[in-house]
């Protein structure tokens, strides 16, 4: 098995929000990242706006592992000393202004620089309300990404998880939550006192699959989270539901039911309301998860005696074995690229996300936590969210696939788990 090597962790920033759900603490590689600058924005009218666009884009910036994102003690305007960032070793400059021009629209300049060229790389106007400087914010950070390293960012997406409190009645209050990639915003979109599980977003981002246990048996709803509606629940099948994922095309879910005790995924149509069987086994076949074109499924099942991860070619119907270090692989998912898979691998007695790439079988063990829980990768591939344990309480972990940094998001009070991410906006 090959492991990465142990890397050394420092704290590198630590920030708090009175309005936020999660406390971001990021632990930080000494692997090299981009060197950038981004200036405090300029501010011109009477704003009074205290949305600080720049410190938001450096902190999502600095979360991907892909950027060294600082900060200056003033202002860059066009007149760049390009000299003087050179010898301080920095890759590009960017910087903007905020232009108040009604009560409550505003104009948003930000220019990108290439330090060594000396060259305008990105300028841009655009013109935007009040309240939604957070989400330009996350625009503007995928488009930096995008400039800088031509690849998409994933910045402006959400995250969902579930957050587990006490109540005053000595019970527990579980909340399916939406929030900002960041964890800012969060919103609060199912609230019960009976556990909630497998959140699972549709490619489209409109809708959001979950398992409850409200009615004292597993039990999958769809619900829209940006719509005010009751969500629904999928018919009652014979037997309970669980860990739902929808198909790319939104035009089906799939999810495994268990049948005179024996579980196996199913695929729902939800036009024609038909099921459709897609393992049949004595064993318990579980947690599917689609490929991005739709084809396959990669699914965990004990069929072996062990619980390991195999794949069904949808067309075929052929499944082959995905994964054979160890003797338990489970929580697959697959990466937006299809390449690869994230997957939970045991060590010893331990539970660790690992990445295992399909084609060669080659299994990387990604952290060296005790007890992670439930992978998923970000749109662009490019991280990895999964829950897992700090001193006896749930926390969420974002992975960097550039270079093992950790950014962990950590509620104040209670805890978090089931992390997913969505894909792009529309």
């Amino acid at each position: 098995m090959k492991y990465l090597k142990l890397i050394l962790l420092f704290n590198l920033l630590l920030s708090f929000s009175a309005n936020a759900l999660l406390e971001v603490n990021i632990l930080k590689s000494k692997e090299a990242a981009f060197p950038i600058v981004i200036a405090p924005f300029e501010i011109i009218g009477d704003s009074k706006e205290n949305v600080d666009i720049a410190k938001i884009i450096r902190d999502n910036l600095n979360r991907s592992g892909q950027f060294s994102a600082l900060s200056t003690d003033a202002l860059v305007t066009n007149q760049i000393d390009f000299n003087f960032w050179k010898e301080h070793k920095k890759d590009a400059v960017v910087f903007g202004k905020v232009e108040q021009i009604s009560p409550k629209v505003y104009n948003i300049y930000i220019y990108i620089y290439d330090v060594f060229s000396e060259k305008s790389l990105y300028q841009k106007k655009i013109t935007v309300s009040n309240s939604g400087f957070r989400r330009m914010a996350h625009f503007l950070s995928d488009k930096i990404y995008y400039v800088l390293l031509g690849q998409k960012g994933s910045f402006n997406t959400r995250l969902s998880y579930v957050t587990v409190t006490d109540n005053n009645s000595g019970g527990r209050t579980y909340r399916l939550q939406i929030s900002d990639s960041d964890g800012e915003n969060p919103q609060t979109i199912v609230r019960q006192s009976n556990p909630i599980l497998s959140p699972a977003w549709s490619k489209d981002q409109q809708k959001l699959a979950y398992v409850s246990f409200k009615n004292n048996r597993s039990e999958v709803f769809v619900m829209t989270p940006f719509l005010k509606t009751i969500p629904i629940k999928l018919p009652k099948f014979d037997g309970i539901a669980s860990s739902p994922t929808f198909h790319p095309s939104g035009d089906s879910i799939a999810l495994t039911i268990s049948k005179q005790g024996n579980k196996d995924i199913y695929l729902y149509n939800f036009k024609s309301k038909s099921l459709k069987r897609l393992t049949k086994n004595i064993s318990i076949d579980t947690e599917a998860s689609f490929s991005p074109d739709g084809n396959s499924i990669a699914f965990t099942s004990n069929r072996t005696g062990q619980v390991q991860v195999y794949i069904k070619d949808l067309n075929s119907g052929k499944i082959s074995r995905a994964t054979f270090e160890g003797r338990y692989n489970a929580k697959p998912v697959f990466s937006p690229d299809g390449k690869d898979l994230a997957l939970i691998h045991r060590v010893d007695k331990d539970y660790r996300v690992a990445l295992l790439d399909i084609k060669s079988r080659d299994l990387t063990v990604m952290t060296r936590n005790k007890s992670d829980e439930s992978p998923y990768f970000s749109p662009n591939g490019g991280m990895i969210i999964f829950s897992t344990n700090r001193d006896n309480k749930g926390i969420l972990s974002i992975i960097s696939l550039h270079n093992n940094q950790i950014v962990e998001l950590m509620q104040k009070t209670g805890e978090v788990r089931e992390p997913t991410w969505s894909n792009y906006s529309n």
